[in-house]
Formats: C-alpha cells, structure tokens, sequence
C-alpha cells in the first residue's frame, strides 16, 4: 500500500473549459492511489466471475442493545467474523489455481477519505475477538486512516472484506472485492420498514446484507449458507453482544 501521505495528497493538475453544452467542464489528474484503485477494480471485474445475493436482517433487538461507543458496523463485522469460522469455504480465495482458506478471520473494512481515496485497513480475528474490542479497533483504525498514519500492518493479511454503507447511505449496494479475498460483504444503511413477527406486522429496523464473491472459489451454496448464518447471528444477537 502506498505511503498514507499520498491518500489525501491534493492534485494541482486541474484543467476547465468553458462553453461546452454540458456547462464548464473541470478535470483532474488523479493521484498515484486514485489510479491504483481504479486500476486494481477494473481488474477484478475484467478477470474475477462474481456473483451477488443479499439478505434482509432484522437488527431491532441488536440496536436498542448497543451502547456507548459500539456501532451497527461493529456488529456486523463481528457477525461476519464468527460466520467465516463457520463457513470456511467463505473465509478463502481461488490462488494459482487452488482453493485456499484459512482459520482465521481477518475482516478488512473500508474507509472512504472523503471521496478522495479508499483504504483497507484489516481488524484482524474478528471472529475470536470481543465486540467492544473490535469497536475499538474500528475507532483506532478509522482515525489512523484519516490522519494519514496508517501503515502496512494496519492492512495486512486481510480474508475478507466489509464495504459499510453507512446511516445515511444506500438501502442496498453491491461491492467491487479488493484482490486478494474471495468474498465482499455490503453493508445498506438501516431502515424502518414493516416485518412480520409471528403473525403480525411490526415496523423494525432492517438492514439489507448483499455478498459478492469470487465464483471460482465460493459457490452460491457456501456464500448463502453464510449470508444466513450472519443474519441469524444479528437477529438473535447474543453471541455477537457476548464478551
């Protein structure tokens, strides 16, 4: 990964020109990290087959529990983190021609630095550590993105990969994986809608999940055994609030 320096570097390569039908059009030269995204992305689209699903999570329960400094995000990742030790086939990539997985979850989350760039830092064995200590290392590593202080371990040994949405973001979205994992999860923003409890309706707060994977290495039998594995875990989210 390249130097954190670079991530938030303006461009001063800037050209406008007037009097088009569009109005007046400006551009930019990107930066070194801008390029690299957009040169890694359109590598895996052109060279990866993948494949989307998505599933809806009642996270009611979940979101009335959390507190303090503990996020939906934090959850989720948690969430993903014991699914992946479940599901290992998920928790893997297609390299050199093999099928390799690893004991290990190590989710890597994106950070968006106002638009400007992408970075990945990783929280590593999401599946065995606590919820609060994953929500401080989430904190930790979001500020190190942003104060350019990230470095190399900070993003190492990611196998797989959590795009958040945000509260204010899209219901749903699909994700581009980062190369190297097997498997993306996208994180919509949570919204109230109707949901039947029993044999009744109930506005809850729902979350919409959407994987894309790497359909070399995981199948749609593995990535929705793991989809509803991670929903299950939100909607009835003792073993994510535990330790």
């Amino acid at each position: 990964m390249s130097e954190p320096t670079d991530l938030v570097t303006p461009t001063a390569d800037v050209s406008v020109v007037e009097g088009t039908k569009r109005g007046t059009s400006t551009s930019k030269i990107p930066s070194k990290v801008q390029t690299a995204i957009a040169r890694r992305m359109a590598e895996v689209r052109a060279t990866v087959p993948t494949w989307t699903a998505s599933v809806d999570a009642d996270v009611e329960e979940l979101t009335v529990a959390l507190s303090g400094e503990v996020r939906l995000v934090d959850a989720v990742i948690r969430a993903a983190g014991l699914a992946l030790v479940e599901h290992p086939r998920v928790n893997g990539a297609w390299r050199d021609g093999k099928l390799e997985s690893w004991t290990q979850a190590n989710v890597a989350l994106a950070v968006d630095l106002d638009g400007e760039s992408i970075v990945l830092p990783t929280i590593q064995d999401a599946g065995g550590q606590s919820l609060g200590g994953i929500a401080a290392r989430r904190a930790e590593l979001q500020l190190k993105a942003r104060d350019g202080s990230l470095r190399a371990p900070d993003s190492a040994g990611p196998t797989f990969a959590l795009i958040d949405g945000g509260d204010h973001g899209p219901d749903r979205f699909d994700a581009i994986m980062p190369p190297g994992v097997g498997a993306a999860l996208a994180v919509g923003s949570p919204r109230l809608r109707p949901w039947v409890i029993g044999r009744a309706i109930e506005p809850r707060h729902v979350v919409t999940l959407t994987l894309t994977a790497d359909h070399r290495a995981i199948y749609p039998s593995h990535g929705g055994a793991f989809l509803r594995t991670v929903a299950d875990l939100l909607e009835d989210p003792r073993r994510v609030l535990e330790g």
